[in-house]
């Protein structure tokens, strides 16, 4: 006799169930007997499939089971319960949701991370009535030439060991002071403004969102230039803490290859953003990315297509094509079809993903050199080694115009180089290359790192061959 096996989540325990019939009723009974509900007859039984709909009929129950593994998200309630939960939802809808934090421009792991850690520390200087502000902004400082006078910030806060904190791309400053003094200063990133007065000299600039608590004073002439949004606690710090604890957990079980474990987690995270804040969200298309993510780890491609897809069709709505997370998305499914060898369209989504960084950045950015390097590493499995090499080239010269020539990626740049021009039998060329790369390499690893070494020997081997 066929069988059919599920995962079901309830209350942050998963569930495995086995079903024998694909029916409304009986897959209510088997929920029902993993989740053993105190009352069942005031039971009201909500379950969600991986995608986040509901299931409701016979054809619903056969629609789900058309994936592989399957996942539910269930809801138990007593009828009060859900009468009180309908009452508060009509509630929440007559008030206006406060704007939660923004991923049109900023969205990666570490921009979310970074605004989490920010937001505990409004909330701890709101309990210890403490007053400053946070920044929360992409770091610059390691940059050749530095555009923004973003370095000025570290000289206001009060210590330098626990006031900086660095997350992946990202810097979070902590400044505590009653008043603060911003000139002539460009914030790519957020602020929040907890209980004092921020005073602008001369031109500041904040790209994303500004945070005010209730006794916070903006300088008038930075409320030109951007709309302040009142601290809201569930939606700026209960949620998204919530949201960071389920991300940081299933990536943990994604580490340790539990990818069931990892995908309820994330189902988890979807749930509370589609509750929340609809189906059509940003926070939606970070769960399901998640989601896009583990089925990739587990080279379910056709299934890792389906998820971005959906994350890809929420961004459009919601951002526009003008986004650095639509960018993301494309390269999410450049990598997606490279990894099927279906060179053309993994050409085809990240030359879309370089074509919406450089409108959004401009042509000297790392997110665009990292386009460029996409580019040239499909071309390179393709065998088109000179058109690899001209977008390599590309990408070499963005970063020795940021970061200058001392750089890491700049080194695996001239060894990415040097590898092609020896492919092509250009070994003179390829010499040149593995030259400068060990140059830096040496500098910034040591003579007896690995990459230094392999380096020269790569040198020696060629010169040879002259």
């Amino acid at each position: 006799m066929t069988s059919f096996k599920a995962y079901v989540n309830a209350e942050g325990k998963a569930h495995m169930i086995i079903l024998q019939e694909l029916t409304m009723k009986h897959l209510k009974q088997q929920v029902i007997q993993v989740t053993r509900p105190k009352k069942i007859d005031e039971v009201l039984l909500t379950i969600v499939d991986g995608d986040g709909w509901q299931i409701e009929t016979d054809e619903s129950v056969i629609h789900a089971f058309k994936k592989d593994p399957v996942y539910f998200t269930i809801q138990v309630q007593s009828e009060d319960i859900s009468k009180m939960k309908e009452n508060e939802q009509l509630t929440r809808e007559k008030e206006e949701i406060p704007e939660p934090l923004d991923f049109k421009k900023h969205w990666n792991k570490f921009w979310r991370k970074c605004n989490v850690e920010a937001s505990k520390i409004v909330e701890q200087m709101i309990h210890s009535n403490e007053q400053g502000l946070i920044v929360v902004a992409y770091n610059t400082l390691k940059w050749k030439n530095r555009k923004y006078n973003i370095s000025s910030i570290s000289n206001l806060v009060n210590s330098k060991e626990n006031g900086i904190k660095e997350f992946g791309v990202y810097c979070m400053y902590v400044i505590k002071r009653k008043v603060v003094v911003f000139e002539d200063i460009h914030i790519d990133g957020n602020i929040y403004v907890v209980d004092c007065e921020l005073q602008c000299k001369g031109s500041v600039n904040i790209t994303t969102q500004l945070f005010v608590t209730k006794n916070a004073t903006i300088d008038t002439t930075l409320k030109q230039s951007i709309s302040a949004i009142q601290w809201n606690t569930k939606i700026h710090h209960d949620i998204p803490v919530q949201f960071q604890n389920l991300d940081d957990k299933g990536r943990e079980y994604l580490e340790l290859k539990l990818f069931d474990e990892s995908i309820v987690c994330f189902q988890q995270y979807l749930q509370i953003a589609i509750e929340h804040f609809g189906s059509n969200h940003h926070y939606v298309a970070i769960a399901y990315n998640l989601i896009g993510n583990v089925y990739c780890y587990q080279r379910q491609y056709n299934k890792t297509i389906e998820f971005y897809e959906k994350v890809l069709q929420i961004l459009l709505n919601v951002f526009g094509t003008h986004c650095n997370f639509v960018a993301h998305l494309y390269e999410n499914l450049g990598y997606t079809y490279d990894a099927i060898t279906q060179y053309e369209k993994a050409i085809e989504y990240h030359t879309k993903a370089l074509e919406t960084r450089v409108a959004i950045f401009g042509a000297n950015h790392t997110d665009v050199a990292f386009s460029y390097d996409k580019l040239g590493e499909i071309y390179q499995l393709k065998g088109e080694h000179n058109k690899a090499i001209g977008y390599y080239e590309k990408s070499l010269q963005i970063k020795l115009e940021i970061f200058g020539f001392n750089y890491k990626d700049v080194a695996d740049s001239f060894w990415t180089l040097g590898l092609e021009f020896e492919r092509l039998g250009n070994y003179k060329t390829a010499c040149e290359y593995f030259e400068r790369a060990w140059k830096v390499y040496n500098t910034l690893l040591g003579e007896w790192s690995f990459r230094t070494l392999q380096t020269k020997w790569k040198q020696k081997i060629l010169i040879n061959e002259l």
